[in-house]
Parts: C-alpha cells; structure tokens; sequence
C-alpha cells in the first residue's frame, strides 16, 4: 500500500493565507511507512525527525516532494505546481513503480483530482467526482453551510445571506432594531479574520472578529457598507453572512470522517479566542451531558447531505454556547482543519484511542514575543527540563508545528490529566520560550499569526 499526502492549502482562487508552507507541514503527523509527501517547501530535517520519533514512523521509508515555484512562489501548492511535468516525473520516481493507493490532500481541490487523474489513480482518492467540479467550495463556503444547515434543521443564528448591499442593509438594521448585535462574514475567510461585529451600543469585545463598530442609525449602516461591502464580498464574488452574535458564548466544533461507508465521528473541541483563535482545547470541557450529544448528532446531521452529494473527507462543524445555554451552529469546514492532528494523531496515537476520557489535549499559538533559537534547541530545552511528553504518564509538552522563521515560534500542544494541569505546563513553558526565558531567541520578531481554521 502506498500513500499519497498532499499539504496543499485553502483554494488559491478564494483566499491565501500567510505562511501557508509553514502551516501545512501538519501534513508529517499524517505520515505512515511508505508514504509519499507532496509539500511546498522541504520540511526542516529536525522537525521531521521529531514527529516521525512520537508516531513511531520510520523515518527512513517516507519520500518527500517538493515542486518548483509557481506563478505565486513557493508558499502554496497551486495547480501550476502541481501540474508541472517536472514534478510529476519526480514524483513518479519516488513512487517507483508502486501503486498510488490511497490520496489525502489537506483540501479537496481541482488541482488534487487533476493530479490523481495524471497518475492514472483515480480511485485512490475518495470523491473524486465531487472535488473535480469544484466541490471543495460548496463544503468550505458559510453560505452554503446556512443553506444546508436549515434544510437539515441544524439550529443556526438568526440572519441571512446577503448577494447585495441591500438584503445586508436590511438584515443588519432589523437585527440591530431588536438589540442584537450582528456578526458580518466575508465567506471563505479563516479563522474569524474576516468577520466584524456591529453593535448600537459601545462596549462589545470583538471576540471572533478583528473589530467591533457601532452603529447607532441607519445612515451609518449605509456608510459601513458603502466603505466594507467591495472587500466582504469580494468585490461582488461572494455572499456575504449577516448574522444575530452572541457575546460571551463558547466556541465549540465537532469533527467527523465522511467515507463511502457513512459518517464517522471524529472528535470536539473547544476554539479559544483572544480575540481571534489562539488555542483549542480537545475534548471540549465542562459541557452539559445534552448540549455534548446536541453538538455532536446536529453536526452529523450537517454531514448526512454532504455525504450525499459525493463529499469524502473531514467535515469539522462549528458553534457558539450562548450564555443562555442556547447551541447555534455558524459554519463547517470540508477539509482537513488545524484541529484533526490534534486529536485523531497527538490525541489518539500518543495518549491513546480513549485519551478523551481522561486527558485533554490543549493546542496553543505562541503569543507575540514568545521564539526559540531552533527547533532542535527547543526540543533539547523540553526534554532538558522534564516537560517533553512521557509516553508512560500520557503527560508533557508535544511540538506540534515546524519553525515559524517569520519570528522563530512553534506552536505546542500539552497532554495533561485537565485543564489546570495544562495551565502549569503553559507557565513553565513561558519561563522557557517567553521575553527573555532562557530557551528564547534573542532578537525575537512579531508577525501575524497564522489562524486555527
């Protein structure tokens, strides 16, 4: 059996995001022996040795591929890239001869099944039909997700889908007219970067958003449009989500599988923002015994039509816990997110297929300020200092990310029997990799963060 993993990114024709051939090296968790990794950049060496050590892969056994610069550079594996003859040869040479088996692309692009179809593998990726006329837009898209979700009786916000300036004028007012603030999405951004919340009164934290505005009549719900609406919908590409938002509310996601057999239950999690995502605890904590089996069957409801349709691949549902306890669902995501290494491979392959009954997995972005010297300096510093995750407690510190060279951080994961013993691990790893902690870099530089998504 040989398998295919491709570490390709959101389509390139709906968004980029920033260091993207940092992101996708998540594609390595994946890895078993014998496959064959298809990325934008070559992973570091330490890095790929590290996560091949935890999941017990032989190091040795994987081919890693990496085609020449595209139209756009290096940083996502587009179609040209893909599609490049060059590349196809070495990968063809590092398959030698044997059959593509199975393909795993991190999201169901065109570009994908055009590269099976060239390696005459057609039935090595599941869905092919459905990826292979665009499907990956409908499965990635908050305006299809509103649609599927009513027609399944998914509990959704109140709210519209607004292909004019006009409906989201009229939605925003008649939201805003009931004292509710309103949450606008641009439709395919990560992560909550493209979402911005209205208010007729100051005061609403921007939790989920890059910003809140207030509004306090008519005419300045005009003038926000007549500023916003070109980069909302893309200059009139997109739809644009105008709906009721709930401050204070938990973020919360459930993911699942969708194979030719049905729909497999993945795992929850709960999404930290501050105000954009910065951490995922996995599972989700302290949720009531209804509110837990509501997030998991309506979001398998969402998968039921997917799968339907001709959809296989990940499909992660995401929610808001109102402070009343009320569970609306806000969008979904077809494709393989920052969250299923998280628990499907750091969770079940290095705490245990049962881990979420008595571990929790808390998966953080380093804050702006926090560096390491090298990742093979921060391994050492972890391992020096007794915080490297212990195989026989289930406990300790993971990397689960490579090197971000914008501004030398990782992002980490802590395996811990609950969230307080999560927290103390997180405090020794600030004196580690903190503003002057005594495994940090010395001249450390902020960057953007890459969003969770």
């Amino acid at each position: 059996m040989t398998r295919l993993l491709i570490g390709n990114d959101f389509n390139e024709d709906l968004f980029t995001r920033i260091a993207a051939s940092w992101s996708v090296q998540r594609l390595v968790w994946f890895a078993q022996d014998g496959d064959v990794l298809v990325l934008p950049v070559h992973p570091e060496e330490d890095f790929l040795a590290y996560v091949t050590s935890l999941t017990g892969t032989r190091r040795a056994t994987l081919e890693v591929v990496v085609p020449a610069p595209g139209a756009g550079g290096e940083d996502l594996l587009t179609a040209d890239r893909l599609a490049d003859p060059a590349f196809l040869g070495a990968l063809r040479r590092a398959l030698a001869g044997r059959p593509v088996t199975d393909i795993l692309a991190l999201w169901p692009d065109t570009s994908v099944a055009a590269l099976a179809r060239a390696l005459g593998a057609e039935n090595a990726l599941p869905g092919l039909g459905f990826a292979a006329q665009s499907g990956g837009t409908l499965v990635n898209s908050k305006a299809v997700f509103r649609a599927v979700a009513a027609g399944a009786g998914v509990p959704i916000p109140e709210g519209a889908v607004c292909a004019t300036r006009e409906r989201a004028a009229s939605t925003i007012t008649e939201l805003l007219d009931a004292d509710a603030p309103v949450i606008v999405k641009q439709d395919y951004s990560l992560g909550g970067k493209g979402n911005e919340i209205l208010s007729r009164v100051p005061g609403v934290p921007p939790v989920g958003g890059r910003r809140t505005l207030t509004l306090t009549g008519a005419s300045d719900t005009q003038g926000y449009l007549e500023e916003r609406w070109a980069e909302l919908s893309r200059d009139g590409r997109d739809p644009v989500v105008v709906e009721r938002y709930y401050p204070g509310s938990t973020s919360l996601f459930a993911e699942f599988l969708i194979t030719d057999d049905g729909v497999e239950f993945g795992g929850t999690g709960e999404m930290i923002m501050a105000p954009l995502a910065k951490a995922q605890v996995v599972p989700a904590q302290g949720l009531e015994r209804d509110t837990a089996c509501d997030l998991v069957a309506h979001g398998r409801r969402l998968c039921v039509p997917l799968h339907a349709m001709g959809y296989r691949g990940r499909l992660s549902a995401d929610a808001v816990l109102s402070p009343d306890g009320e569970l609306f669902f806000t969008e979904y995501n077809g494709r393989v997110t920052m969250s299923t290494h998280t628990y499907a491979v750091i969770g079940a392959r290095l705490a245990g297929l049962d881990h979420a009954d008595d571990r929790v997995v808390v998966e953080c972005i380093w804050p702006d300020g926090w560096s390491a010297r090298s990742f093979a300096s921060a391994v050492t510093a972890l391992t020096e200092t007794g915080l490297a995750y212990d195989p026989s407690t289930r406990t300790g510190v993971v990397f689960s990310s490579a090197l971000d060279l914008r501004d030398h951080s990782i992002m980490q994961c802590v395996i811990a029997e609950d969230p307080a013993h999560a927290a103390v691990y997180e405090q020794r790893l600030k004196d580690l990799f903190g503003p002057g902690g005594t495994a940090a870099r010395t001249d450390p530089t902020g960057k953007e963060n890459a969003a969770c998504g």
